[in-house]
């Protein structure tokens, strides 16, 4: 199956929010209760994505990975740094999500997309990038430490009705001491 990165952008909200959606049902399966991945709506996440897509900003980008079909099966976004908690991930930019569906995965397609950001935000000047991931998900931990990010402090909230733990990880700007 051949898959196109290209910018994501209003056009693909739908396929962005399925993928959202079924992201998290396969990615946290074994880390959220299903009464939790249950309640995911694609419409509340199509109203999410188009909110934060009505607020455009030069600096962040947001990629889709495209089958030969048209079907969004993956996408990342990442920008300058959120408010939350900023002193933790102690970094100017951020990958705020990147979402593969299962059976497009360990193709090098999550690689590419953040090679692809992490050059963007780089290239605007960041010296390091960092990002959260749940503690528990060794796979995408493994994922994220084979691409040279270092893990960093952790955070514990109520996700979902749930209590989670997540771990910051954090890529330096090549060339950086």
């Amino acid at each position: 199956m051949r898959i196109l990165i290209r910018e994501g952008g209003e056009a693909d909200i739908e396929g962005i929010a399925r993928v959202h959606v079924q992201g998290w049902r396969e990615t946290y399966k074994d880390f959220l209760s299903p009464d939790a991945l249950a309640g995911l709506s694609v419409d509340e996440r199509v109203q999410m994505w188009r909110k934060v897509l009505a607020q455009p900003d030069p600096q962040a980008k947001l990629l889709v990975a495209e089958a030969e079909t048209g079907e969004i099966v993956g996408f990342i976004r990442g920008g300058p740094l959120r408010d939350k908690a900023p002193d933790l991930l102690a970094t100017d930019a951020e990958i705020f999500v990147l979402y593969l569906l299962d059976r497009v995965k360990r193709q090098g397609l999550g690689r590419e997309l953040m090679s692809r950001v992490l050059d963007h935000l780089f290239a605007q000047g960041c010296s390091s990038v960092g990002l959260w991931v749940l503690k528990d998900n060794l796979a995408a931990r493994r994922f994220y430490e084979a691409l040279g990010g270092r893990p960093g402090p952790e955070q514990s909230f109520d996700l979902r009705g749930q209590g989670v733990t997540e771990i910051a990880y954090r890529f330096d700007r090549p060339g950086l001491p």
